[in-house]
């Protein structure tokens, strides 16, 4: 019986929630499901900035799915890295993608297309309209921490001037997920960067979003890219955050 407000800020227990029918219901926040007609509702006069690899990409896909009338444009590039664009002119939603700059591991594609996270928050306005979602992590298993801690401070560091210039910006972190088992790194592994994300942003007031334990503790196959069903539950959130009841 979670009664909380979803604001900027709020402590993440463990657990954070847990999974009835497939519903995750929250312990850090009150959230709710969104349907189509709401999740449009949610999102009219919006610009969604959503950053980060393909974990997030994954997001871009649903909102695309959950609102028919986001239509996605073609502007010619290698789909996983984007930028991917998608827009609702009669609502106002313009809803982008853009992966997070190197390192990243996926086919060729134009350097000009890969932008750091913190040069495209510089780069924003901000304001109540805008809505900034970015997550980085997954494509750092291969590389020591150091490498990590230093873009993530640089992040938050584009993160403290959007907010002074704009406070009203929504501004939402996605945590580092499981399922990531292969040669090249593990879960405990992604689980010392998760550790530094939360780290760098739990004094600067942002939402954090997290899907470590939506992912660990879900029936379905681990798999570095959720099951629709955590994707789900996962944009259920996101929209509580934007639009908070």
């Amino acid at each position: 019986d979670v009664r909380e407000k979803c604001r900027p800020g709020l402590h993440t227990p463990v657990p954070a929630g847990f999974y009835l029918n497939d519903v995750w219901t929250s312990f850090v926040c009150k959230t709710r499901e969104f349907i189509t007609q709401t999740a449009t509702q949610c999102l009219k006069d919006k610009h969604i900035y959503l950053m980060g690899d393909s974990t997030v990409r994954q997001w871009f896909e649903f909102l695309q799915k959950r609102v028919p009338t986001l239509n996605r444009m073609n502007l010619h590039v290698q789909y996983q890295a984007g930028p991917l664009i998608a827009v609702d002119v009669m609502n106002n939603i313009y809803l982008r993608w853009r992966a997070h700059g190197v390192p990243l591991r996926f086919k060729k594609t134009e350097i000009t297309n890969l932008h750091y996270i913190s040069n495209e928050i510089d780069d924003l306005t901000g304001g109540p309209h805008t809505v900034v979602a970015f997550h980085v992590g997954i494509h750092f298993t291969s590389f020591p921490l150091d490498v990590f801690t230093n873009r993530v401070l640089r992040i938050r560091r584009a993160v403290l001037d959007l907010l002074q210039r704009a406070p009203e910006t929504t501004v939402i972190i996605k945590t580092v997920n499981t399922g990531y088992k292969d040669v090249f790194t593990s879960d405990w592994y992604s689980l010392q960067l998760d550790k530094i994300l939360r780290w760098a942003f739990q004094d600067v007031g942002v939402y954090i979003l997290d899907v470590w334990q939506m992912t660990s503790c879900h029936y379905t196959r681990d798999n570095l890219h959720p099951s629709p069903i955590i994707i789900k539950n996962e944009i259920d959130i996101l929209l509580s955050f934007i639009c908070p009841e």
